[in-house]
């Protein structure tokens, strides 16, 4: 319920209630109404003067951008935790046999390329969510971006007022946690210039588990407060839909991990390096299948949520993005089959995997990252449309 006081004595006329809500799943939803006093003809309603502007759309390339930013910075924050979790200390345990001086080496790089990449996605994911609130406000109020960025009172209103608002501040202060954390554990790491042993190379396996409880609360908040929370079945649709985020984040960003360090490790550690690499290649592969199939089970499950027949598939614009995100992921599936395939052979000869067979899978996985990130942006486009069943 929107209450508006209206003075007193109002002099005979049409008037304008002109109103703007951020909804329960972040669009902003305008309207207006007009009303007489005294005996004369209502006219049509005054949609001039401050704040009467459109405001950009939530497909608008600023939201989308915002929100593929917000997207990617926490996404890949997840997938650098669980890639150390499930896929680096597991190429360790038992210790490869290698020279001394190589094992020292890949995992004093592994370290110091992982802490490299949690800086540079702590930095995106902020500036994602910074993002993500001045384009929300400037919707909100209806002014442009660059306006909305210069009126701290609009921001503030936006944050204090809004269900928006109230999840934004839950995921900033899950990022801050993660980052705090991420500090700890950076000091206990580099005490000395020594790479760390094999069995530390998790960078501990309790305070990684720590380490992923906000990034998976930050991640989480996002589907809080997208479309899931108001279909029919919140309960269901909103942990459905945080499981598949979190699957599409552990495989685009794993691939991207892996493909780095297919690249480097050979040149840091030599044979030791390509041994290490297709350990973890062999790892990830196998549970990069767990991830494909439960992302393809979740976003069955969240289509059917959001829809009404099978025809919105091809009659609706969310429809039609759904199919092009299908056809894009069928792609990207095909791809890594393909790749898997190369992984099983290495496996099944043993030993470390040639510099020319670890080079092809990585430009494959580079293939399938840019498919993938081209998925994301679709994603993003995806949360600012209308489900066919609102």
């Amino acid at each position: 319920v929107a209450e508006v006081p209206l003075r007193p004595r109002l002099a005979p006329g049409t008037y304008t209630v002109r109103w703007r809500v951020v909804s329960a799943d972040g669009h902003v939803v305008p309207g207006a109404t007009v009303f007489a006093v005294g005996d004369v003809t209502i006219g049509p309603p005054y949609l001039g003067g401050p704040g009467g502007g459109a405001g950009p759309a939530a497909t608008s390339a600023w939201a989308v951008t915002a929100r593929w930013i917000e997207l990617v910075g926490i996404g890949g924050l997840l997938a650098l935790i669980l890639f150390r979790l499930l896929v680096w200390r597991y190429a360790w345990r038992p210790p490869p046999r290698m020279p001394g001086a190589q094992r020292d080496e890949a995992l004093s790089w592994a370290r110091d390329a992982w802490w490299i990449g949690f800086g540079v996605l702590a930095l995106v994911a902020l500036v994602g969510e910074a993002c993500v609130l001045v384009v929300k406000t400037a919707a909100s109020l209806g002014t442009s971006v660059w306006s909305a960025l210069g009126d701290p009172a609009g921001i503030v209103r936006v944050l204090a007022d809004t269900r928006f608002g109230d999840l934004l501040q839950v995921r900033t202060l899950a990022l801050f946690v993660l980052f705090a954390l991420g500090v700890w554990r950076f000091l206990a790491e580099y005490r000395t210039e020594d790479a760390p042993p094999p069995d530390r190379a998790d960078g501990g396996l309790v305070a990684m588990l720590v380490m992923l409880v906000p990034a998976l609360v930050a991640l989480g908040s996002i589907s809080a407060q997208g479309h899931a929370s108001t279909t029919a079945m919140p309960a269901l649709q909103v942990p459905v839909d945080a499981l598949h985020a979190a699957m599409a984040s552990a495989w685009v960003g794993g691939l991207a991990i892996l493909a780095v360090f297919l690249l480097r490790l050979p040149r840091v550690a030599g044979e030791g390096g390509r041994l290490v690499g297709g350990l973890s290649l062999a790892r990830f592969s196998g549970l990069a299948v767990i991830a494909v199939a439960l992302l393809v089970a979740s976003g069955v499950v969240r289509a059917l949520g959001e829809m009404t027949s099978p025809a919105d598939l091809w009659e609706t614009s969310y429809g039609w993005t759904i199919l092009v995100k299908v056809g894009l992921l069928a792609v990207a599936i095909a791809l890594a089959l393909s790749t898997r395939r190369i992984v099983t052979a290495l496996r099944r000869a043993g030993g470390a995997p040639n510099t020319a067979t670890l080079a092809l899978v990585r430009r494959r996985a580079w293939v399938e990252v840019g498919i993938t990130l081209v998925i994301v942006a679709f994603s993003a486009l995806l949360a600012g449309q209308v489900p066919p069943i609102s």
